[in-house]
């Protein structure tokens, strides 16, 4: 009777301590499905974001059981971002509100139509900045699934974007060699002729593979496990999807995504030759040399396969795109006189978050018109600034330093210039991105931007538990 009961003691630990990695799971697939466009109209979000709440109470509920040193700037910069978005739908006296600068166009219809005694908000549209503080609930609700996750197992996390990834060139490949805008296209605004994969825009997708290449080739030098799996078969796993993601990136044809995936190349080339001795010294096994060898001749026949299907489909606009002029680029070089005038009419309060495009038609120059409208800045960097004003800039510039002291203190403490390399690189590529789109709006990648910067906040506390080691 005693052998019962500490059985069932043991298997109720055992599923105790796995439901993180259930209910991780479940997450993965939830934002893959229903995370991929930045709109803040998308027809997902009605069931995304609910979701994402009870993630978010599951999260809370197990919060008690984990403690990890480092996350609390992590909490504090979300929470800073939230206060703003209420502070800005706050209604403020028309006398205050009336002061405050870039508001004249409607203080002049106020006075034209009498309605001078109304109260408002600093926020030019309050249901458009209420719609971008509920996207919160989607990086909130990833901050808690790293927290509650297993200390020894927070690198799994990585794996876990290694493996969104596959995922997202596999299906961006089938949308390909499938009809346009088919049935493998999640969104209704989409560029619905290319590999987009779990995204909405070509960009982002391209971008996201960019990123995972260098976290790939991080993951390799650190000679971490992809979960519980074997060295070799991680190995061959990690080479299979290096080669499907950077050939992805290729028939994408995305600038942003090839200049992002030449930095992961760079970058990663360099992680590669900066491997640990011990790891440098690895003695494979017999195992290992025809695993290895089966798993090459499998990559060859892929990749040679790939190519063909495409080439007969006649699928591959990727490299007239390369070549072309694009009008989008055209136009984000046309409006960017706009966008520093916005930036100086609206820097002490911002005109709120997620009010971008309505508050650009009130400067849009008339040259600029079109039948098409300009949703975004196009350069996050600068649309902060339009939406957020001098706090969201304030938040940026502590954000980015603390960044880089915690990359420094983590190489000081490790003495490993891979992590110098991996985590300058990371950012290089999310920022350079960030100058010419916006892919840190969708929520794939908000969750998986939380996931890099809990890991590295983290990192450094608990080197062990996060599979680094400490090197003299």
């Amino acid at each position: 009777m005693k052998d019962k009961k500490i059985n069932g003691a043991k298997r109720n630990r055992d599923i105790m301590d796995r439901a993180p990695l259930f209910v991780l799971g479940a997450f993965v697939a939830v934002i893959c499905l229903l995370g991929g466009s930045a709109r803040g109209d998308a027809a997902q979000l009605v069931f995304l974001r609910p979701i994402c709440c009870l993630f978010a109470g599951y999260g809370i509920y197990r919060l008690g059981s984990q403690k990890v040193k480092g996350l609390m700037p992590l909490y504090a910069g979300i929470g800073f971002l939230a206060s703003l978005m209420i502070l800005q739908m706050i209604p403020l006296p028309y006398a205050i509100w009336s002061e405050l600068p870039g508001r004249e166009v409607v203080v002049n219809l106020d006075v034209a139509g009498g309605f001078t005694e109304l109260w408002r908000s600093i926020s030019l549209s309050s249901s458009r900045t209420g719609n971008s503080l509920a996207s919160l609930i989607v990086p909130l609700a990833a901050m808690l699934l790293f927290h509650i996750y297993p200390n020894h197992r927070k690198k799994d996390l990585l794996a876990v974007i290694i493996i969104i990834a596959a995922g997202n060139a596999m299906l961006g490949i089938l949308q390909l060699l499938g009809p346009s805008g088919g049935a493998l296209y999640f969104y209704e605004f989409t560029n619905p002729s290319d590999a987009v994969g779990f995204f909405a825009n070509r960009n982002h997708s391209s971008v996201f593979s960019g990123l995972s290449l260098l976290i790939i080739s991080y993951f390799y030098a650190q000679r971490w496990q992809v979960f519980r799996f074997s060295g070799v078969y991680t190995n061959i796993f990690l080479a299979t999807v290096y080669i499907v993601i950077f050939l992805s990136i290729i028939i994408n044809g995305s600038r942003a995504g090839l200049l992002c995936g030449g930095i992961a190349l760079f970058v990663g080339l360099i992680i590669f030759n900066l491997m640990p001795p011990e790891a440098a010294r690895h003695k494979e096994t017999r195992v290992n040399k025809i695993g290895s060898i089966i798993g090459a001749i499998a990559i060859f026949m892929f990749s040679a396969t790939l190519i063909l299907l495409f080439f007969v489909s006649d699928r591959l606009p990727a490299v007239s795109r390369l070549i072309e002029s694009d009008p989008m680029s055209d136009l984000r070089t046309k409006a960017m006189p706009t966008l520093f005038e916005m930036i100086e009419t609206y820097w002490p309060v911002g005109a709120g978050f997620g009010t971008f495009d309505k508050v650009y038609f009130i400067h849009e120059r008339s040259e600029l018109l079109m039948p098409s409208y300009f949703n975004q800045a196009h350069n996050d960097w600068l649309q902060i600034l339009i939406e957020g004003g001098a706090p969201v800039a304030l938040l940026a510039v502590v954000g980015l330093f603390w960044c880089i002291a915690s990359v420094l203190k983590l190489f000081l403490t490790s003495k490993n210039l891979n992590h110098l390399f991996f985590w300058f690189g990371t950012m290089a590529i999310l920022g350079i991105a960030s100058l010419v789109d916006y892919p840190l709006r969708t929520p794939i990648f908000s969750a998986v931007t939380v996931w890099m910067v809990a890991f590295l906040f983290t990192a450094r506390h608990n080197l062990a538990s996060f599979g680094i080691s400490r090197q003299s």
